[in-house]
C-alpha cells in the first residue's frame, strides 16, 4: 500500500512540475485576451457533480491542433474523447447511464491581471450511450445509442498546468454538471 501511494505522489509531482510546457499569449488587438493552449499540447479533464436524481463522474483528454485569430480574439481548436457515468437513484430503483463521444472543442481566453485567469471552453460531437437498470432499459434495451454529445464550462487558470473547472458534460439523455479539474501537459 505505501509503495502505491510513494509512486501515485511521485506521479503527481512530474505532472506538476511540466509547467515550463503551459503558456500564455497575449492579443494584439486586445490585451485582456489571451491564449493558454498551444498547437500540440494534451489535457486531460476530470470532474464529479449532479446528474439528475444522482451523481455523476466525467472526463476527458483532448488534444490541441492549432490556434488562430478572429478579428483580433485568440482561438484555440483541437479533438478531444470525453467520457461520463451516472449514478442514479429514485424510488427505490437505481441505474447508471453512461457515454462516450469524440468531439471537436474551441477555446477563448481572458487575463485580467493576476489570479483572474480564465477560459471558456466548447466541444460539440455524436457520441454512444445505454443505461441499466431502469425500467426504460427493459422496455427499449439498454443501448447502445447513438446521439448528441456536447462538453463546456470554465476554467479558472491558478497555475501555469492546472485549472479548476466547472464543467457540463452531455451525451444522449446522460448530462453532468460538475467541478473538477484541468490538467496541461
Amino acid at each position: 500500500m505505501k509503495r502505491k501511494i510513494v509512486v501515485l505522489v511521485a506521479i503527481l509531482l512530474a505532472v506538476a512540475s511540466v509547467g515550463a510546457f503551459a503558456f500564455e499569449q497575449k492579443s494584439s488587438t486586445y490585451p485582456w485576451m489571451a491564449s493558454y493552449d498551444k498547437t500540440g499540447q494534451i489535457n486531460l479533464y476530470v470532474a464529479g457533480g449532479f446528474y439528475y436524481v444522482g451523481l455523476g463522474v466525467s472526463g476527458g483528454i483532448e488534444a490541441v491542433l492549432g490556434n488562430f485569430n478572429l478579428a483580433g480574439i485568440p482561438l484555440e481548436w483541437g479533438i478531444e474523447g470525453r467520457g461520463l457515468v451516472g449514478f442514479g437513484s429514485f424510488a427505490g430503483v437505481s441505474w447508471i447511464d453512461w457515454g462516450a463521444s469524440p468531439q471537436v472543442s474551441l477555446h477563448w481566453s481572458v487575463d485580467f491581471g493576476g489570479p483572474l485567469k480564465f477560459e471558456w471552453y466548447l466541444g460539440l460531437g455524436l457520441g454512444i450511450y445505454g443505461t441499466t437498470g431502469t425500467y426504460y432499459s427493459y422496455l427499449v434495451g439498454a443501448g447502445p445509442f447513438f446521439g448528441f454529445a456536447s462538453s463546456d464550462g470554465v476554467a479558472w487558470h491558478f497555475s501555469d498546468n492546472i485549472a479548476l473547472i466547472l464543467d457540463y458534460s452531455y451525451t444522449g439523455w446522460t448530462s453532468i454538471y460538475g467541478v473538477g479539474i484541468k490538467l496541461s501537459l
